[in-house]
């Protein structure tokens, strides 16, 4: 390769590397920002809050879900809901801001996962009297 090839290659390398470099440009979300939105699930519509994520936890691994898990508006209180219940039904205590996933145990213990809004990952187990307490997941 010639010096002015060179030169070039550089030249366009240095500027990839800028342009990754740069921080990407997204909308601030405010875990003040309790806009209500709607999501269907087993024929019902059920409140969300914009822009925060839900879980569709599908437990007997069939393909179809089986219970969805959502933050409502304006307590961010966990609800589930599923094909059997008469509508969503309350699991947390208003610690989350957003849904993070949904696990089956090595026990066969059920366990939906949170975020707070100062991003600490915390966990709800079902047990046999119900789902448990939030509880801080350390991994």
């Amino acid at each position: 390769m010639n010096s002015r090839t060179l030169a070039m290659l550089a030249a366009g390398v240095m500027g990839a590397i800028a342009m990754s470099a740069a921080p990407a440009q997204a909308a601030p979300q405010s875990p003040s920002s309790d806009q209500q939105c709607r999501i269907e699930a087993f024929g019902r519509s059920v409140p969300v809050v914009c822009g925060r994520k839900w879980v569709n936890a599908d437990w007997d691994r069939d393909g179809i879900r089986d219970e969805v898990f959502f933050v409502s508006p304006p307590n961010s209180y966990v609800y589930r809901i599923s094909g059997g219940s008469n509508g969503p039904v309350r699991v947390s205590n208003g610690a989350a801001y957003t849904m993070d996933t949904y696990e089956i145990r090595p026990t066969g213990k059920h366990r939906i996962y949170a975020v707070t809004a100062g991003s600490t990952r915390i966990y709800s187990q079902l047990e046999s009297g119900g789902w448990s307490a939030w509880e801080k997941y350390v991994p």
